[in-house]
C-alpha cells in the first residue's frame, strides 16, 4: 500500500499533463501511486497518460464529469494513507511530498497538511508569485475564519489522510460548474479536522491557461460564486447548530467588497450594487456578534463602504 496517492482529474489538459506526471516521478519520495482520472477529455491528453509507463501511474475514466466528480473517483480508488490532490497542468517541486510526509509525521493528530504555492501565469512564465496559506500565523481560529470566503489554499498545497474523506467530506459534485468547489471542500475539512503547517512551498499553480475555469476578471461570476460558497457553508454551521463568527462574517464582507471594487473598475454598476449590498449585510452581522469590535470595522461602519474602500490606502484594514 503507497504512502501517497495523488489524485489528478484530466479535462483537456494534453500540453501539460506529462510535466505534471514527470514532476510526480521525480519525488524524492518513491512510495506513492497517481490515479489521473479522465474526466471526458477530447485532446488526446488521456493517451499521453496512458503512454507512461511507470506502474505508479494508473489512468481512470470517471463516470461522471466535473473536478470535483473525478477527484471523488480518484479518492474512492485511492489506496495511499495519504491524499495529495494536483490538477493537470500543475506541478510539485522534487521535496514537495517529502516535505509534506516529514511534517505529518511529526504532528500524528493532523488530519491535513498545508503549505505555501508558487502562482505561475501562463502569459508571464517567469513571473511567480509565493503565496501563504490562510490561518498560517493566526492559528486554528484565523484557518477557519478565512476558509469561511476563500479557500484557504492552493488545492495542491495540501495532504490529506484518506480516513477522513468520508462521503459526508467528499468534493461537492454539484458545484462542479463553477471554479471555486474548492472553497466548500476545504472550509468543512477544516471546521472538522486539526490542520498542521508546512514550510513546503513546492506546488507550482499555473493559472490563466487556455481551458482555466478560475476567471479572476468576471466580477460577476466571481459574485455568483462567492454567494455560493457562502450558502453552502453557512448551511453546514447551521445543520451543526451554529452560526458565522465575527471572523467569518468579516472575511465575506471582504470578499464582497473585493468584487464591488472589481466591478467598478470593470464598469459593471449592477454587480457593484449588488455586491455592495451583500458586503454591507456581512459588515452588519459583524457587528451582531463580535464582542469588541475592532477599529478598522468600525470605520467602515462609520464612513460607509465605499468611502472607505476609497481611502482604505491611509490606514490598516
Amino acid at each position: 500500500m503507497p504512502v501517497i496517492s495523488i489524485v489528478t482529474p484530466l479535462y483537456n489538459k494534453a500540453d501539460y499533463i506529462g510535466e505534471t506526471i514527470r514532476s510526480v516521478q521525480a519525488q524524492t519520495v518513491a512510495d506513492w501511486e497517481m490515479l489521473v482520472v479522465d474526466n471526458g477529455s477530447t485532446d488526446g491528453g488521456a493517451h499521453v497518460a496512458r503512454a507512461c509507463s511507470d506502474p505508479r501511474v494508473h489512468v481512470l475514466t470517471s463516470p461522471r464529469q466535473g473536478p470535483g466528480a473525478a477527484r471523488n473517483y480518484g479518492i474512492r480508488s485511492a489506496q495511499g494513507e495519504w491524499i495529495q490532490f494536483l490538477d493537470a497542468d500543475d506541478w510539485l517541486a522534487p521535496d514537495q511530498l517529502e516535505q509534506q510526509l516529514t511534517v505529518a509525521a511529526q504532528h500524528p493528530e493532523a488530519m491535513i497538511v498545508a503549505g505555501g504555492w508558487q502562482e505561475v501565469r501562463e502569459t508571464a512564465p517567469g513571473n511567480i508569485t509565493r503565496q501563504r496559506p490562510a490561518g498560517q500565523d493566526e492559528g486554528l481560529a484565523g484557518l477557519r475564519d478565512a476558509a469561511f470566503a476563500f479557500p484557504p489554499w492552493a488545492v495542491h498545497a495540501a495532504i490529506v489522510r484518506r480516513a477522513i474523506l468520508t462521503e459526508a467530506y467528499l468534493w461537492p459534485e454539484e458545484l462542479d460548474r463553477f471554479s471555486n468547489e474548492d472553497a466548500v471542500f476545504w472550509f468543512r475539512l477544516v471546521m472538522a479536522y486539526p490542520t498542521a503547517f508546512s514550510p513546503a512551498a513546492g506546488a507550482f499553480y499555473r493559472m490563466q491557461t487556455p481551458t482555466a475555469r478560475n476567471q479572476l476578471n468576471d466580477p460577476a461570476k466571481r459574485l455568483r460564486e462567492f454567494d455560493l460558497a457562502a450558502e453552502y457553508n453557512r448551511q453546514w454551521l447551521t445543520e451543526r447548530g451554529q452560526q458565522p463568527t465575527a471572523g467569518q462574517a468579516a472575511a465575506l464582507m471582504r470578499a464582497y467588497s473585493s468584487v464591488y471594487e472589481a466591478a467598478i473598475r470593470a464598469d459593471d454598476p449592477e454587480t457593484a450594487r449588488a455586491a455592495l449590498a451583500r458586503a454591507e449585510q456581512w459588515l452588519t452581522a459583524y457587528f451582531a456578534v463580535a464582542p469588541q469590535p475592532d477599529w478598522p470595522m468600525r470605520l467602515r461602519r462609520w464612513l460607509g463602504l465605499p468611502r472607505f474602500l476609497r481611502y482604505r490606502r491611509f490606514w490598516p484594514a
